[in-house]
């Protein structure tokens, strides 16, 4: 009887886990034709859903190839990291001790799988690719990995509760309510560094124009990621208990203010923040175009070490 009811609770956990994948793969697609139709971008069309029909409709690469196997695997590694994610009040779906770990991990792989995909796919659409949408996800692993390091000795140093390697603990409101003005300008510092290397599509074409279903999909999936891992960690705050909610209308509320912070942050903060970076960056030679990251990361780390030495 044990044994039955471990195996129904498996094959529920998997069958929820699908459920909200395949609900993250849908507002991704409907954030994407949101920013195709804010920033005017040529493949949209004005409509919302152009992606879902790139998608039903998509064509064969160069030879006839038809959707190499690493575009999927790249898909599901950028999907996969969204179970880690908590989202509003409700807790990661998949909770480990090594959360940030993965999470490079499957960034990583994402950026691989797409790559080799993309050679496989097309060496056309492969050559039109810039450095810039080669090292987007890239750049913000390194960015991301710098500030868990840096969140992971402030937090281990604070005894704040917690994996110090769990995004769950990695809460900006625990940090922010335990630092002095030192610590919360690190916090500023490192949310900026996040947002510069982010992938923004108002600033890069990292765009298709033709048919090709998968590659889009990885572009919408890379393109929610960046703010959905934003909002948890620099915008975690909720306000359904504070509004004397409880149990499935709090967590309906918050999951849905979630969404919206992601949202606001990939089609309004983030391409602010990016178009101020990149006129600011154009200023500089061109060895030191880098200059500015260096200094965000730099500054964010200094700034949370001051607040706990000095």
């Amino acid at each position: 009887m044990g044994g039955l009811v471990l195996i129904i609770n498996t094959l529920l956990t998997i069958v929820s886990g699908m459920a909200l994948l395949i609900f993250v793969l849908i507002i991704s697609l409907l954030f994407f034709g949101a920013e195709n139709i804010i920033f005017n971008i040529e493949c949209s069309n004005g409509n919302l859903l152009q992606p879902f029909a790139r998608l039903l409709t998509g064509r064969c690469g160069d030879n006839r190839t038809c959707t190499p196997s690493s575009l999927y695997f790249s898909c599901l590694s950028l999907l996969l990291i969204f179970l880690l994610i908590p989202m509003g009040s409700l807790p990661q779906f998949v909770s480990t001790e090594a959360d940030l770990f993965i999470v490079f991990f499957l960034l990583l792989s994402a950026q691989g799988f797409y790559i080799r995909g993309i050679k496989k796919f097309s060496i056309d659409l492969y050559q039109s690719l810039d450095r810039t949408d080669v090292n987007l996800l890239f750049k913000f692993t390194v960015a991301l990995l710098t500030i868990g390091g840096a969140f992971s000795w402030y937090i281990l140093n604070r005894g704040i509760p917690g994996s110090i390697f769990s995004i769950e603990t990695y809460n900006v409101a625990l940090i922010w309510n335990v630092s002095t003005i030192l610590g919360r300008m690190g916090i500023i510092f490192f949310f900026l560094l996040l947002s510069v290397t982010s992938p923004c599509r108002k600033i890069t074409s990292s765009y298709r124009k033709d048919n090709v279903p998968l590659p889009e999909i990885f572009d919408a999936a890379r393109s929610t990621i960046c703010p959905a891992i934003i909002a948890a960690i620099f915008l975690p705050w909720n306000i359904g208990l504070q509004l004397g909610l409880i149990a499935l209308p709090m967590y309906i509320l918050d999951f849905a203010l979630f969404w919206l912070k992601v949202f606001i942050l990939q089609v309004i903060i983030i391409p602010a923040v990016r178009k101020v970076y990149v006129r600011l960056r154009a200023k500089l030679p061109s060895g030191m175009k880098l200059l500015i990251v260096l200094v965000m990361g730099a500054l964010g780390a200094a700034f949370l070490i001051a607040d706990l030495y000095l």
